[in-house]
């Protein structure tokens, strides 16, 4: 939906439970700010009437529980983004719905091509194929991990294949660079970077193809644990285990700024660059102020995303239909964890 930005989450799997209440509590805070920012700056282009004013509203009340209930700031504005932009937008969309339903004529009716592009603008959030297949193998892998041992535990992630720096560099166990990017630390950590791929890959998917989305999502996760595995061999980072997939994640977005550029002349392109460019920004703050976060993975995947965005070719002559998508429903995620 227009007034939601998603927080992709790298995780540390040698730290404290990533559902810590107070690291959730943290995380619910900034997605509030973030995203009711971005509807205010009209990063997003609201869907439903007066969503600057609630997002507005937002902004004051995640401000005030912060400076005067702290310790529960982000669930009092986890709430108030729910009630003032959540719930009208999905009440919006219903109703586009609706319309769309059961009058499909006159002004109402769209093209072909419009109807392509058009309905993840009018009715939210739509999965495609690619995009439903690493969705349902990050949640399979998710049940082996709680089958064999618990997410959180250690000794199970690095059995199932963790980015263990120190066991690529020395044991050459190169292929944990692709395993590390299914697996996940609890159940918060799978559902921020599934629910960011929800929001940032359709449309992607639907403007370039299955088949070259799903190599751009698993060459940029693959270039995002490479990044990790040079900077520790160079002593720029200190040995790490990771895992998550929001290297991937990253990628896409990379992706996005690279097609964008390449195609910098459709309609809308230079507007929606901008929109991007406001959620990478959003995401390093995110990375800066969130403990357990890998930055590196993070910057590692948005660029081979965007090297990638640079060469592959719009699937569609209606490019500029769909590139007007970003900044709306499909608006890339504000990006963190892995």
């Amino acid at each position: 939906m227009a007034t939601t930005a998603a927080i992709s989450l790298l995780h540390h799997s040698n730290t404290p439970s990533f559902q810590d209440p107070m690291e959730l509590n943290h995380i619910l805070l900034f997605t509030a700010i973030a995203t009711s920012a971005l509807v205010v700056l009209q990063a997003f282009q609201p869907q439903s009437p007066g969503a600057r004013a609630r997002a507005a509203v937002v902004l004051i009340a995640s401000v005030l529980a912060w400076l005067l209930a702290r310790p529960i700031a982000g669930w009092l504005s986890a709430l108030a983004w729910c009630a003032l932009l959540v719930v009208p937008a999905f009440l919006q969309n219903r109703a586009w719905a609706t319309r769309y339903q059961y009058r499909p004529s006159g002004s109402d009716r769209q093209s072909g091509s419009d109807r392509q592009f058009g309905s993840d603008r009018r009715f939210g959030i739509t999965v495609s194929p690619v995009v439903l297949a690493l969705i349902i193998v990050n949640v399979a892998v998710f049940i082996l991990e709680l089958l064999a041992g618990g997410s959180t535990n250690p000794m199970t992630l690095h059995r199932l294949g963790e980015l263990d720096t120190h066991s690529v560099i020395f044991r050459h166990q190169y292929w944990r660079l692709l395993t590390a990017l299914f697996l996940h630390y609890g159940a918060i950590h799978i559902f921020f970077n599934l629910f960011a791929l929800l929001l940032l890959g359709p449309a992607l998917e639907r403007q370039i193809g299955g088949f070259l989305f799903a190599v751009c999502y698993l060459v940029s996760g693959i270039g995002s644990s490479i990044a990790v595995v040079l900077l520790t061999k160079l002593r720029l980072l200190e040995p790490v285990q990771l895992v998550g997939a929001s290297g991937c994640i990253m990628g896409v977005v990379g992706t996005w700024i690279g097609f964008l550029l390449h195609h910098r002349h459709a309609t809308l392109a230079r507007q929606r660059l901008r929109n991007i460019f406001v959620i990478v920004l959003l995401q390093l703050a995110f990375d800066v102020v969130t403990p357990r976060v890998s930055m590196s993975a993070h910057l590692g995947g948005l660029f081979t995303g965007f090297l990638l965005g640079l060469l592959v070719p719009a699937k569609s002559v209606s490019a500029h239909l769909s590139i007007s998508q970003i900044g709306g429903s499909a608006a890339p995620r504000a990006i963190g964890e892995d």
